[in-house]
């Protein structure tokens, strides 16, 4: 059961590093209950989803694997937890799993994550999230730019 007791609206990168890290905690809780996929630690400067393949999703049970990197501090965790559950989010959804978009499917994810985590009490402040979301979209950008000239 997650334990909202502790004030977890309105998250920001100035509350205690204790706090955010029980936060996290409760956060990847919530996912690996609700979407049944493992979060596990990365050890690169990445943070992804893993998707667990259409036809081996039954034998397995387990709809992916969420990587988050050591690398990030424990508010940016929280951030990049969000964004890659708004791609579990976006993979269940029959009519658009297909779409490979790049910014398409990126945007949606920062979208669907944030309303998931927000739905269960988990509220990042908004010009935080936007400013990594802007970042990410940018990097992306510049990837499919550079695919494209090539």
């Amino acid at each position: 059961m997650i334990n909202l007791s502790v004030d977890t609206r309105n998250l920001n990168s100035s509350m205690s590093k204790e706090h955010l890290e029980e936060v996290l905690s409760e956060m990847i809780f919530l996912v690996e209950s609700d979407f049944n996929v493992n979060v596990e630690d990365s050890y690169n400067a990445s943070s992804y989803w893993i998707p667990t393949p259409d036809d081996e999703i039954e034998e397995l049970e387990l709809f992916g694997i969420i990587e988050i990197s050591t690398e990030a501090g424990i508010f940016d965790k929280i951030i990049h937890l969000t964004h890659e559950v708004g791609h579990v989010i976006y993979r269940m959804d029959r009519l658009f799993r297909d779409t490979k978009d790049t910014m398409f499917c990126e945007s949606v994810a920062w979208f669907l994550g944030y309303h998931f985590m927000s739905e269960h009490g988990y509220v990042i402040e908004m010009k935080e999230f936007e400013r990594e979301m802007k970042h990410a979209l940018k990097l992306y950008r510049w990837s499919e730019n550079d695919r494209d000239v090539k």
